[in-house]
C-alpha cells in the first residue's frame, strides 16, 4: 500500500500499512465483537518537545458545510418511495422543480421525527414525498434549507452502474489503457504502456529471495491502490460479476461498456470479468491444481505502474484462495458455455482440480509470508476459511453436480460461520451468503437444503430490519459499531442481502424498501450528504491512494471505503458516519483551499492538528481507498435494483 506524500518539496512513497492501521489496507474488515469502537482513534503522545495536537475537528455540519437537508443526488424512480432526510425541523416543507416552481407541499402525515440519530448525532427528521412522480429535476426546501438537486425518471440508475462496472478497466494491469475506451465526459484516464510486463514480473516466492523460477501472469486488476494482485480478493471480484449477469442478464450487452473487447458479440461484462479470471488461472499450479495466493513486491509499490520496475513475487499455495478460485471457476464454466464453449472448458477443468486438491487437503493451508510486511488476507491465521470452501462446493455442485461437492456443502453449513448472524460481519472473508443464494434459486438442489438456505437468508436479513426502520434517522443499516474499514462496501453487501431475500419472499415488501434505502445512503442521502461514488451525484471531489490520486475531477465509478471510526474517529468524535470529511478553515499548503472537506493529501491531516508530522499513519486512505471487491459489490446491487 502506498500513501504519497505531498509539500514537502519532493514527492516520496511512504508505507502507510502498518500494525493496527493495516488491518484492512483495501478489504473491508470485519469487527472484533470483543472490542468497543472507539468514537476517536488516539494520537501518539505528545513528548516533552512536541507540541500538542490541537485537531481542527469539523466534520459534516448540516446547514453549514454540507446541505440540512438529504437527497439521493442521482434520484429516484417514479414509483419508488421518495424520502428526504431533513437535519432541521421541516416547516412549510415543499419539492420545487429546478425552475423554482412547487411540485409537491409536503403534509403533517408525509413527517416523521427520528429524533438525534446516534450514528451522526443530527436531527433526522424524514420527509415523504412519494406523490411526487412526474419525471424531471427537483430540490427539496423547508425550515431555511434547500437540498441538492436529483431527477425523477425511469432510468435514473443506469449510468450508475455503467461507470460503476467501467471501474474494473481503469484497474487492469498489464495493458495501456486508451481512447476512446479511457475517457469519461471528455476527460481522459490514459496510461501510456503496460504495466507489470518488464523482466522482473513472476518470480516463484518459494525460492525468495533467489530469482530461480517464473510464472507466466497475465492480465488481472490492480486490488487496490496498490498494484499487488490477489486471488482472495480478485476470484469473488469476478465471480460477482458472472452473478450479477447470470441474474439479470438483460442489463448487460456488448458494447455497453466501451471496452477494447467491444464488438466481439460478448456482453462487455463477461469480457470484463475474463480479464481479471485470465489472471487467477495463471495462479493454478499444474502439478496439484491448488492456486497460488497472490502476485506483488515483496514491500511496496511506489510511482506509476507503468513506471514500476520492482520484482514481483508469486506467493505460495493457500487453501482459502485456492477455494475462491474453484468457486468462481466454476462459475464462469457454466456462464461461458453459450459464448465461448473452450474457455468455458479450461474453467471447468482448472476448477475440478483445484475442488479435487481441497478433496485431498482438508486441513487449512496457510501462506508463508517470508518477512514481508504485505498482507495474506484469507491465507493467514487471522481468518476463517469456511465460507471460501462453502462457497466452493456449492459453485462446483451447481455446475458439475459432483455428489462430494453437495455432502462437503452440507457438513459446512453446520458450521458457526455459516449461520445467519455471521453473515452482516463476514464481509469478504465470509462469502457463506453467496452459497446460500445459489443454493435457495438452485432447482435441482435437494428441497430441504434449498429451503434451509431460503431461512437463513431471510433470518440475516431481519436481523437489520429494527436498525433501518426503528434506529437509524437515515435508514441505514449499519449500526454505530459498523463504520470501520470499507463501510460502503460492507453496506452495500447487506443490500445484496437484502435484494435477495425480497426474491425469496416479495410479501414482506419491508425488504425491497430497506434494500432501496441502503441504496440512497451510499447516493447521497447519508449525514455526509455525498455520493460515496466518485462522477456519481454529487459524489467525492477526491481520491486517494489509488493509481489516480493526482486526477482532479476525479476518474468515474469508483465507490470510497466511506466512515470508519476504528481509522479516523478523530474526523468526528462520537459521530462515527461521519469519520469521513473534514471542513479545514483555512488554505492548506497541499493546495487544498478553504472549506475543502474532501482531502487527499497526508499533510492535510499534519496541517489540521489530527496527526504529528511527519506520520503517515494514520492517513486519508482509510476512508478514501477504493477496492476492487467494493466495486463489485456495487455493481451487484445497482444490478438488483434496476431489475
Amino acid at each position: 500500500m502506498k500513501a504519497r506524500l505531498r509539500g514537502l518539496g519532493t514527492a516520496m512513497w511512504l508505507l502507510p500499512c502498518l500494525g493496527a492501521w493495516g488491518a484492512a489496507c483495501g478489504r473491508a474488515t470485519p469487527p472484533r465483537t470483543s472490542e468497543p469502537l472507539a468514537s476517536a482513534v488516539p494520537l501518539a503522545p505528545a513528548t516533552a518537545s512536541a507540541k500538542p495536537l490541537v485537531p481542527e475537528s469539523a466534520p459534516a455540519m448540516p446547514g453549514q458545510n454540507v446541505p440540512a437537508i438529504k437527497v439521493d443526488t442521482v434520484g429516484y424512480p417514479p414509483a419508488w418511495r421518495k424520502l428526504a432526510i431533513f437535519n432541521v425541523r421541516p416547516d412549510d416543507a415543499v419539492v420545487k422543480e429546478e425552475t423554482g416552481r412547487v411540485a409537491y407541499t409536503l403534509r403533517p402525515q408525509d413527517i416523521v421525527d427520528k429524533g438525534r440519530d446516534a450514528a451522526s448525532q443530527d436531527l433526522a427528521w424524514q420527509v415523504d414525498f412519494s406523490s411526487l412522480v412526474a419525471p424531471g429535476r427537483y430540490y427539496v426546501e423547508g425550515g431555511g434549507a434547500k437540498s441538492d438537486s436529483f431527477a425523477i425518471g425511469a432510468d435514473v440508475y443506469r449510468d450508475v452502474l455503467r461507470v460503476g462496472l467501467k471501474h474494473f478497466y481503469y484497474q487492469r494491469c498489464r495493458t495501456k489503457l486508451e481512447t476512446p475506451h479511457a475517457m469519461y465526459e471528455g476527460q481522459e484516464f490514459t496510461r501510456s504502456a503496460p504495466c507489470h510486463v518488464h523482466e522482473d514480473v513472476g518470480w516463484d516466492y518459494t525460492d525468495y529471495p533467489a530469482k530461480t523460477r517464473k510464472w507466466p501472469v497475465n492480465a488481472g486488476w490492480h486490488d487496490a491502490g496498490n498494484y499487488s494482485q490477489y486471488v482472495a480478493s480478485a476470484a469473488p471480484s469476478a465471480q460477482a460479476l458472472l452473478m450479477a449477469y447470470e441474474r439479470h442478464p438483460r442489463l448487460f450487452a456488448d458494447g455497453d461498456g466501451s471496452l477494447p473487447e467491444s464488438g466481439n458479440r460478448v456482453p462487455d461484462i463477461l469480457d470484463e470479468a475474463r480479464w481479471g479470471l485470465t489472471w487467477v488461472l495463471a495462479m493454478q499450479e499444474p502439478e496439484t491444481g491448488a492456486f497460488r495466493s497472490r502476485e506483488s513486491v515483496y514491500d511496496w509499490n511506489e510511482g506509476k505502474p507503468q513506471d514500476e520496475r520492482k520484482p514481483t513475487w508469486v506467493a505460495g499455495v493457500g487453501t482459502a484462495s485456492t477455494a475462491k478460485a474453484a468457486s468462481a471457476l466454476a462459475v464462469a464454466a457454466r456462464v461461458y458455455r453459450p459464448w465461448d464453449a473452450a474457455f468455458a472448458a479450461r474453467c471447468e477443468k482448472a476448477s475440478r482440480a483445484a475442488w479435487a486438491f481441497l478433496q485431498k487437503h482438508p486441513e487449512r493451508i496457510l501462506v508463508d509470508g517470508k518477512g514481508s510486511g504485505q498482507t495474506l488476507w484469507d491465507d493467514s491465521a487471522e481468518y476463517r476459511e469456511t465460507g471460501a470452501r462453502l462457497v466452493a462446493a456449492v459453485e462446483v455442485w451447481r455446475s458439475f453436480r459432483l455428489p462430494e461437492a453437495l455432502a462437503s456443502a452440507q457438513k459446512l453449513l453446520e458450521d458457526p460461520e455459516t449461520q445467519p448472524k455471521k453473515f452482516y460481519d463476514g464481509a469478504w472473508a465470509n462469502l457463506s451468503r453467496w452459497a446460500l443464494m445459489s443454493l435457495a434459486f438452485d432447482v435441482k438442489t435437494p428441497n430441504a437444503l434449498r429451503e434451509d438456505a431460503k431461512t437463513r437468508l431471510l433470518a440475516a436479513a431481519e436481523l437489520s430490519r429494527s436498525q433501518i426502520e426503528i434506529h437509524d434517522g437515515y435508514r441505514c443499516a449499519s449500526t454505530p459499531r459498523d463504520y470501520y474499514w470499507g463501510h460502503n462496501s460492507n453496506l452495500l453487501e447487506k443490500a445484496h442481502q437484502l435484494a435477495f431475500a425480497s426474491a425469496l419472499d416479495p410479501s414482506r415488501t419491508w425488504l425491497r424498501e430497506a434494500l432501496r434505502d441502503q441504496w440512497h445512503w451510499i447516493l447521497g442521502r447519508n449525514p455526509n450528504g455525498y455520493s460515496m461514488i466518485t462522477r456519481v451525484g454529487k459524489g467525492p471531489g477526491r481520491l486517494y491512494h489509488t493509481e489516480w490520486s493526482d486526477v482532479k475531477g476525479p476518474i468515474p465509478g469508483y465507490v470510497l471505503g466511506g466512515p470508519n471510526a476504528s481509522q479516523m474517529g478523530f474526523l468526528a468524535p462520537g459521530a462515527p458516519a461521519k469519520a469521513l470529511l473534514w471542513d479545514n478553515s483555512k488554505p492548506l499548503r497541499s493546495g487544498a483551499p478553504a472549506h475543502a472537506m474532501w482531502h487527499h493529501a497526508q499533510s492535510d491531516l499534519w496541517d489540521g492538528g489530527f496527526v504529528r508530522e511527519p506520520e503517515q499513519a494514520p492517513g486519508w486512505w482509510a476512508v478514501t481507498e477504493p477496492d476492487i471487491l467494493y466495486n463489485a459489490n456495487l455493481v451487484l446491487v445497482a444490478a438488483e435494483v434496476q431489475d
